[in-house]
């Protein structure tokens, strides 16, 4: 199994209380008003109708904690939800679960660097900030500067780079505040 190195991204002074948080995400949910028989998003017709038990089962049902699944660093992918942020330097696997679940992370961006040398840590992280940057605001969608989300980054060790053709390079967004996220950040606006 091949390492991949992990880095933060983080930027220096931003914070942003969890309840501030809360509402943010609180008012992008989708409701219906007590006068209005119409479902809300994502809910069935039957379920809008349902008796309180069933839908107290349903939700439970639904809330159902999945177990994380463990995969190698090299195969994670965009979309992939990580249940804990890697705190290593260099990661061999993480535990990856529905972005439904909390998790810590998301994995948001993905990129291949050239073959070739391995061009060293400092051309590699380079390059790493300058991707992830560039490509934070079309996935999360809105801009990284008054984003409550911050960037992480895994990119190839030399030694993966050499024994394992590993060019890699995955960006991650995470809470700035450190509490988990519930749902995924694709197209959040947060």
């Amino acid at each position: 199994m091949n390492p991949a190195r992990q880095v933060p991204l983080a930027r220096a002074g931003k914070a942003i209380t969890a309840a501030a948080f809360a509402l943010l995400l609180a008012g992008c949910g989708a409701s219906v008003s007590a006068d209005n028989d119409e479902p809300k998003a994502g809910e069935s017709p039957a379920a809008a109708s349902a008796p309180p038990e069933a839908e107290t089962v349903a939700r439970e049902e639904a809330e159902e904690e999945v177990s994380a699944a463990t995969v190698d660093a090299v195969d994670l992918k965009v979309g992939d939800c990580m249940a804990e942020d890697p705190d290593a330097e260099e990661v061999d696997a993480v535990d990856v679960l529905p972005c439904t679940q909390p998790h810590d992370s998301e994995v948001y961006a993905a990129m291949d660097m050239e073959a070739g040398p391995y061009p060293g840590d400092e051309a590699v992280d380079a390059m790493a900030q300058d991707f992830c940057l560039a490509e934070f605001q079309p996935y999360i969608g809105t801009d990284y500067s008054v984003s409550a989300l911050d960037i992480g980054y895994l990119t190839p060790t030399p030694t993966s780079w050499t024994l394992g053709n590993d060019r890699e390079i995955l960006c991650s967004a995470y809470r700035v505040d450190g509490e988990k996220l519930s749902t995924t950040v694709k197209n959040s606006n947060v």
